[in-house]
């Protein structure tokens, strides 16, 4: 007896690009670009792009970015197409977007601050293949999607996402040689008479505002 005949693929490839904003989110964009089709036989494929591109420069409007997106997708032909951002987005009434989709363009943006800066690649990962699977939804009928932020802790998320995603941690490593210039100046004004005398003669009132000058200056 002969084989059976093998019947062809149904499956498609589906174009998808991620168009990152340079630094952390083009770092992020491309360690997930490994993404595969959730659904396994009979899904179609994702074949994923990676863009380094300021896309959001200029603007945070949403519907800017959104319209950036659009372009981009119809220049490299992608059928899909996320924007990683490490912008806040608002909405016109002013509140805080994790993800805004549009499925007339077939394209998202997502905030990865609002993210919360915690784990972001696996959530980054787990946002994108959510957004990329609804949007190949044929079914999906809205077309125009927003997620808001909560009110009550969406400031503090973002916050700490935006705060986490600048590394504070790294800046006093960089900032060696200049810390050790300032070690040097307090300990040379420490032993220098003209400095307590200095002190001496001003009021109470005049240390103060110096002290929280010097630290004003310092923080800004």
């Amino acid at each position: 007896m002969g084989r059976a005949p093998i019947a062809p693929s149904t499956t498609n490839t589906i174009r998808v690009g991620l168009l990152a904003d340079p630094a952390a989110p083009t770092k992020i964009a491309r360690r997930i670009s490994n993404l595969e089709s959730p659904g396994g036989e009979g899904r179609d494929a994702w074949d994923i792009e990676v863009v380094s591109e300021p896309f959001t420069t200029g603007s945070e409007d949403v519907d800017t970015a959104m319209a950036r997106l659009g372009d981009r997708a119809r220049e490299h032909r992608w059928d899909l197409v996320v924007g990683l951002t490490e912008l806040p987005l608002r909405d016109d009434d002013g509140r805080y977007l994790l993800v805004e989709t549009d499925s007339t363009r077939r394209a998202a943006v997502l905030s990865l601050p609002a993210l919360g800066g915690i784990r972001p690649h696996a959530r980054t990962r787990h946002a994108v293949r959510a957004l990329l699977s609804g949007m190949a939804d044929p079914t999906t009928s809205q077309d125009e999607h927003r997620v808001q932020l909560p009110r009550a802790t969406g400031r503090w998320q973002l916050l700490l996402g935006m705060v986490l995603a600048n590394r504070p941690w790294l800046l006093v490593p960089g900032l060696k040689s200049a810390l050790v210039a300032a070690l040097a100046t307090g300990a040379v004004a420490t032993i220098n008479a003209t400095v307590w005398l200095l002190a001496d003669s001003l009021s109470w009132w005049r240390l103060i505002v110096a002290t929280v000058a010097s630290i004003a200056l310092v923080v800004a």
